[in-house]
């Protein structure tokens, strides 16, 4: 690819065939295509629905509920095989399906089917496409003004995707398919093309690992060479010596002859001449030792040498010692290639806390890349193409669907894959709670750190949750955090809050005020102090709950 000229054009099939047999050959390509797709995709990301309340005019208690059911709504139907046309993955499933197209060929193409089976939970299904079906002539420009039959794309005049050639092996013979982009009376999306371009006028993705595919090759070789080296060397470890045998003439006294007449049990020519005493011993003599034989150490003996002979063990001259050194600091140039710590690459971490964590902190940054890169791509264009289906079958309602800020409004939401791993929790939260109170970040920002969540969305929860706890039998429970509470030396005050509108009640018969909901009228209040105690207060003239 860095020959003068391949920066015009790419034969992508070229590149991405090749990527794939690395993938298979080498398992540190392998190693590199998994770990990005675990990190990134893990076991699936899910959709949290954040509706934007101030642009849709609802409250933020109609959009919370409004998330929730779309949420649950879309598991049920994202946990199923059935969003897959094939029906051999769920779409969480098929989010490590793209994960491995992305850091393997970086050029996907997903098909939307919109299906109807009467057992579907929604008309949607998703299928892959498989890049070598999208045909042209292999080749890709970084010219903007490129023809676009070139790589098996139709666009238009402003550079937009608008069609797709698929060929498919029918009948013995292979036949061009044109899908639309977009359906032309529908308004649906039929099919959608993702890949990380690096200039201006690429057109089609060629493998994130073309740069180091002779890299891996020569790994391979090198490992396999080593290894091949290591296991003739522990083939023959030893050999008998004897000094006593005359260097240059080390054959006297034998009987020439054909090879039969070497070995274990040589037998002499037939018409051989002054054959001497002694001429039918071997001059090379070998014997097999099956491993089977070798049960535990000192099964074996060597004995019965002659005057003269000694044993001589071979010296192991197999770089052993040394390749796993070697092996680390090449897979760490072609780590950090593709930004990831070696540390991943290979799953070996060192006994020291923070350089383990720098380096999952590193990477996880670029997982978060990469999970934004699947998102925009594959997960918010199926969203939409799902939501869009619940609203037209009556089952979820959307008012203004039709209008495009309102539609984004009802659109907008996060995708929440596992967290960064902890490897000490406690510090984590420790140093969480520390950056907070120093308002270096927010509650927001761990609750998203932490898993995904929404810290409004968790607040919100926890409060209605503390509702309806029932107060345990121990001392100190309070039912909200201790932020909430006013401490005095008496400790007569209330601690229990609702959401709603709230007064502030002075009782004549105890010197404190606390807040109550107002509802209806009542003469006696229980309350509960901090100690988890039931208590009693008479109030006048304000309706309380």
């Amino acid at each position: 690819m860095s020959y003068p000229g391949k920066t015009i054009t790419h034969n992508h099939f070229t590149l991405r065939q090749s990527a794939r047999e690395a993938m298979y050959d080498s398992i540190y390509c392998r190693a590199l295509v998994e770990r990005f797709t675990d990190t990134v995709a893990d076991n699936g990301l899910r959709l949290k629905p954040t509706p934007i309340a101030d642009i849709l005019r609802i409250t933020d208690a109609r959009a919370e509920e409004w998330g929730e059911q779309i949420e649950e709504a879309f598991h049920l139907w994202a946990s199923s095989k059935k969003s897959h046309r094939s029906r051999v993955n769920t779409f969480y499933q098929n989010q490590r399906l793209y994960q491995i197209f992305t850091h393997r060929d970086n050029d996907m193409f997903v098909r939307f089917y919109y299906g109807r089976d009467k057992d579907l939970f929604n008309p949607l299904q998703i299928e892959f496409i498989d890049p070598n079906q999208v045909r042209g002539l292999d080749l890709t420009s970084t010219f903007a003004n490129a023809p676009t039959e070139f790589d098996g794309i139709l666009r238009d005049a402003a550079g937009r995707e608008t069609g797709y050639k698929i060929w498919n092996y029918e009948n013995g013979i292979f036949r061009e398919t044109v899908v639309p982009a977009i359906g032309e009376k529908s308004g649906r999306i039929m099919m959608i093309h993702g890949y990380n371009p690096e200039y201006a006028g690429q057109g089609r993705g060629f493998p994130r690992l073309a740069h180091a595919l002779q890299e891996f090759e020569n790994l391979t070789d090198f490992s396999a060479s080593v290894i091949k080296k290591a296991i003739a060397q522990s083939s023959f470890y030893g050999a008998v010596e004897n000094e006593q045998q005359a260097a240059s003439n080390p054959l006297a006294g034998r009987v020439a002859g054909p090879v039969r007449e070497y070995g274990a049990y040589p037998e002499p020519a037939s018409d051989a001449q002054n054959v001497s005493l002694g001429a039918d011993e071997p001059v090379i003599n070998w014997s097999s030792m099956p491993e089977a034989t070798i049960h535990e150490p000192g099964s074996v003996m060597i004995g019965n040498l002659k005057a003269g002979d000694k044993i001589k063990f071979l010296q192991d001259t197999s770089p052993s010692a040394s390749y796993d050194k070697f092996v680390e600091a090449f897979c760490s140039y072609l780590a950090a290639s593709v930004g990831m710590p070696v540390e991943l690459l290979l799953m070996k971490f060192n006994a020291n806390y923070s350089a383990s964590r720098a380096s999952l902190i590193l990477f996880w940054r670029i997982a978060n890349m990469w999970r934004d890169e699947m998102v925009a791509d594959f997960l918010n264009p199926v969203y939409e193409m799902w939501l869009s289906e619940e609203i037209a079958a009556g089952r979820i309602g959307a008012p203004g669907w039709s209008d495009p800020r309102l539609r984004a409004a009802w659109l907008s939401c996060q995708w929440a894959g596992s967290p960064m791993p902890n490897i000490d929790p406690l510090k984590t939260a420790n140093s969480d709670k520390i950056y907070v109170e120093m308002g270096a970040q927010t509650l927001d920002d761990v609750a998203r750190n932490y898993n995904g969540s929404s810290g409004k969305a968790n607040r919100s929860k926890n409060k209605r949750q503390y509702e309806e706890l029932t107060p345990p039998p121990w001392d100190g429970w309070t039912g909200i955090p201790e932020s909430e509470t006013k401490d005095n030396d008496n400790e007569e005050d209330v601690v229990a809050k609702n959401s709603g509108e709230y007064i502030t009640v002075k009782s004549p018969a105890m010197d404190f005020d606390f807040q109550v909901k107002k509802r209806k009228m009542k003469k006696i209040v229980n309350y509960v102090d901090i100690h988890g105690k039931s208590k009693t207060a008479e109030i006048y003239e304000e309706e309380i709950k």
